[in-house]
């Protein structure tokens, strides 16, 4: 399984002005988090998109390299038009009959990503992704039918209560390439940015079986700020503790 990990986001948290994806928590930097929380996954092959400034400055291509000594670091310009092009600079790892995983490198979700994998296999899904309960406009969406299979999906709209996680797997890695090169043949862009989300629409066009796996609010942190970062490890903290 290719397992892409998208770190290239550009919010630096005014500590020494190190990029998001290395804030520490509980000691360990979150993108030690993100790809400890693979360790699960038979045959993981990982793909960690990177500022160029960042691997440049911070030297962290060293620091993937301790962190997971087959991965590849994937430098990114400065400037993308979205996390979903990002995704595409990898088109030539992850355009295969491979499973993908694609994360989200600067949150921390608290899930055992294995027995998220597993289940979309034994469900047979052809994609799947990781939801939890929120109505804020700052996430992007799902909506399902009655048959919990994914009908729609949203960027920063929230067309249900099923808020997604920055987990995102599909059964092979060709459809997600197809999928998002779809999307941007039709422009179908939020304030002219491309995300990983919608790109399921394209799927569902194609009548592909997409589901969710939810967990409790509680367990996803989105981190944008020093407080968040600071919360989250004193809610880890906490847990470590009851």
């Amino acid at each position: 399984m290719n397992i892409l990990i998208l770190a290239a986001g550009g919010v630096e948290l005014h500590d020494g002005d190190y990029p998001l994806c290395i804030a520490e928590i509980d000691g360990r930097p979150l993108l030690q988090w993100v790809i400890d929380a693979c360790s699960g996954i038979r045959g993981a092959k990982f793909i960690v998109a990177l500022r160029e400034q960042d691997i440049r400055r911070y030297h962290l291509g060293n620091m993937v390299g301790l962190l997971a000594p087959r991965a590849t670091v994937l430098s990114v310009p400065e400037n993308t038009q979205g996390a979903a092009c990002t995704a595409l600079l990898a088109t030539p790892h992850i355009d295969t009959d491979d499973e993908l995983l694609i994360l989200n490198g600067n949150d921390l979700l608290e899930a055992d990503f294995s027995a998220v994998v597993s289940d979309f296999h034994h469900r047979d899904l052809h994609a799947g992704t990781v939801t939890f309960a929120s109505v804020h406009p700052r996430y992007s969406y799902v909506r399902c039918g009655e048959d919990g299979l994914v009908v729609e999906a949203a960027e920063k709209n929230p067309i249900s209560r099923a808020a997604t996680a920055g987990f995102y797997w599909f059964k092979r890695g060709t459809d997600f390439v197809r999928a998002v090169q779809n999307m941007i043949r039709k422009n179908a862009s939020v304030n002219d940015l491309f995300y990983i989300c919608p790109s399921l629409n394209e799927l569902i066009l194609e009548q592909r079986r997409i589901g969710t796996y939810t967990v409790e609010q509680n367990h996803y942190h989105p981190m944008k700020t020093l407080q968040q970062v600071s919360q989250c490890e004193s809610l880890i903290l906490q847990r470590r503790a009851e």
